[in-house]
């Protein structure tokens, strides 16, 4: 008898055990069908809303962004990410800046722009990579830091990991491995130093807020 009692005992142990397990399945499905929701929302209705009040409030409620009232985002931009506000809570864009038209913010490494920087359409803004000599070809992900009054020209590339510094330009359909300096002028592919801004000490504003983009 007390062998059978105790084989019931931990018959009940496992029925309660296996019930913890079901609803944790259940609700770890389910915040994955939220993630995937609000990932399919981001990118193929909120960057088509011709509407900045609420793709911007969208950017910071729903996906945690810290973006500055003056920032401007147009339209049509693909954000990819691995978490939701986890990756949000990475990305930073400052006073003034605009981000034009179609680019691809993947943010899961981290995004920090600043201040009065001009990214160009598109633009692809790339935090994650894979090992190559990985057996499982894992992806891994770096920041990438873009300093302010820098101008990022159009189709250009920015890969994980770099940092573009102060006033620096960026050619249109460069390839960005590696950090570019401080008002120095890149281009090409792989993007190397073709020249330098003359301009110091920028103090201009940009003010890009067209209606209906």
């Amino acid at each position: 008898m007390i062998t059978e009692r105790h084989s019931a005992s931990t018959d009940g142990a496992n029925s309660t055990s296996s019930g913890a397990s079901a609803r944790a399945g259940v609700a770890s499905q389910a915040r994955d069908v939220a993630r995937a929701a609000i990932k399919y929302a981001t990118n193929h209705i909120i960057a088509h809303i011709p509407s900045f009040t609420i793709r911007h409030w969208w950017y910071r409620r729903a996906l945690g962004w810290s973006l500055d009232p003056t920032a401007s985002i147009l339209l049509g931009q693909k954000v990819q990410m691995a978490g939701l506000r986890e990756s949000g809570k990475l990305v930073s864009i400052g006073a003034g800046t605009v981000i034009n038209a179609g680019c691809l913010l993947y943010t899961t490494g981290g995004l920090t722009i600043g201040r009065q920087v001009s990214v160009s359409a598109g633009v692809w803004l790339v935090t994650g990579t894979h090992g190559i000599n990985d057996p499982d070809f894992l992806a891994a992900f770096y920041p990438i830091v873009i300093g302010d009054y820098a101008w990022i020209g159009s189709r250009a590339i920015i890969q994980a990991g770099v940092t573009i510094g102060e006033g620096a330009i960026v050619m249109a359909g460069a390839v960005v491995t590696r950090d570019v300096p401080p008002y120095a002028i890149v281009g090409g592919v792989p993007a190397r130093q073709v020249g330098e801004r003359a301009l110091r000490d920028p103090s201009y504003q940009i003010r890009y807020r067209p209606l209906f983009e």
